[in-house]
């Protein structure tokens, strides 16, 4: 299950230079689905276009399906007064989830050598809600100095798809 956060009505978090969250986050959501693919799992994603979904749509779609994990893409942001603030974070709300979570934090960081800002545990409710092991990650500040470029270029994109894609098949080839 990937899940590509906000979506239509709601563009997130909103950054530098009007960089929206839903434009960064959707080309690399289908990436890593492509990616996923073109090594044999199967991807349901909970949005496929540009379209609003509430948070318990998101969860009924992943445990209708009854995926084996859940890993829902969102880019961060602070005020826009704090552009220091920059790197990658991953959360989980459950121990399924934990080892998810820092399996594609470690994936993001080797990739990318971007802020470790780390693994968190939080009450977010698509990862309290869902049936499976659950993670959610924020591939970078849209506010910060560092990271708002690096959103906006789809090559470095590409690389932040890879490296969430390396992530998910590391962690399934551990055992899921």
């Amino acid at each position: 299950m990937i899940d590509p956060g906000h979506g239509g009505r709601d563009p997130g978090a909103v950054g530098i230079n009007g960089l929206q969250e839903k434009q960064v986050i959707f080309p690399i959501s289908l990436r890593v689905a492509e990616l996923l693919e073109q090594q044999g799992i199967a991807v349901v994603l909970t949005r496929q276009d540009d379209s609003t979904l509430d948070l318990q749509a998101r969860v009924d779609i992943a445990n209708r399906a009854r995926g084996s994990l859940f890993v829902s893409i969102h880019a961060n942001a602070i005020s826009l007064s704090r552009p220091d603030v920059n790197g990658v974070e991953t959360y989980f709300a459950s121990e399924t989830g934990r080892r998810l979570a820092a399996t594609l934090q470690a994936s993001m960081l080797g990739a990318t050598g971007m802020n470790d800002r780390g693994v968190k545990q939080a009450r977010f409710y698509v990862l309290r809600h869902t049936a499976m092991p659950a993670a959610l990650v924020e591939v970078g500040f849209v506010t910060g100095a560092q990271d708002a470029p690096r959103l906006a270029d789809p090559a470095w994109r590409e690389t932040m798809a890879q490296a969430i894609a390396r992530g998910i098949l590391q962690y399934i080839q551990q055992g899921g």
